[in-house]
């Protein structure tokens, strides 16, 4: 319970049925288990974990309790997340950019010897996300596992001294106020893998989202 008196039918120590009063805290509570680790089923470098309900782009959807075993890399640490519409998968080099972050478990040879959860919690609205990230050389990829905590800010800034036109490849749901605090005779374009961009001019600032294909604007640049 959250507080000193609570909302909630407590078990008494002399009641009899407390199974039925536990059972109906466990279900109440439940929106809370969702991708939760089903332990009474896990066992080896099997994986299971608890369906339940999720909002998949303004739509309820049932998200089941997985009924073949996840499988897990032997001897490595895998990164087991889910995707906007519910689908479990893992990798052994890092949560993905978009994805939902569940659980990092350490495996050994046969078996998990370790596993953290990380659902993310809801983080309030005033609290922002702030990221900066380098564009110089290379385009940048925050899909990949290792710019996926810059892909999760809200505000993102990006940096460095341009040597081309470059991308900053973003996931295809995605939404921020970026600050483009690139420097150097060229252009910065935010980006889809697979579709168009915007470029946001330097020294400014703009709100963009990404709408399931392209990057467009909400803002112009101020």
């Amino acid at each position: 319970m959250a507080s000193s008196t609570t909302n909630l039918d407590l078990i008494a120590q002399s009641q009899s049925s407390k199974e039925v009063t536990a059972n109906a805290l466990f279900d109440a509570g439940s929106p809370a288990t969702l991708f939760g680790r089903r332990a009474s089923l896990c066992s080896g470098l099997n994986w299971f974990y608890y369906g339940g309900v999720m909002m998949v782009d303004g739509v309820l959807a049932t998200i089941s309790n997985n009924a073949a075993a996840l499988a897990l890399t032997a001897s490595a640490t895998n990164y087991i997340e889910a995707t906007r519409s519910g689908v479990v998968s893992k990798n052994t080099v890092g949560f993905t950019g978009g994805a939902i972050p569940l659980y990092v478990a350490v495996t050994g040879a046969s078996t998990v010897t370790s596993y953290t959860d990380v659902r993310p919690w809801v983080q309030p609205a005033f609290l922002t996300g702030n990221g900066s990230v380098a564009v110089t050389t290379a385009d940048v990829d925050l899909t990949a596992a290792v710019n996926a905590d810059k892909a999760r800010c809200s505000y993102l800034t990006t940096t460095g001294v341009l040597t081309a036109n470059r991308n900053v490849i973003v996931p295809n749901n995605w939404q921020a106020v970026v600050f483009c605090n690139n420097t150097g005779a060229f252009t910065t374009t935010f980006k889809t893998a697979a579709g168009g961009g915007v470029v946001v001019a330097q020294g400014k600032r703009a709100v963009l989202i990404a709408d399931g294909t392209n990057v467009v604007r909400v803002t112009p640049d101020t």
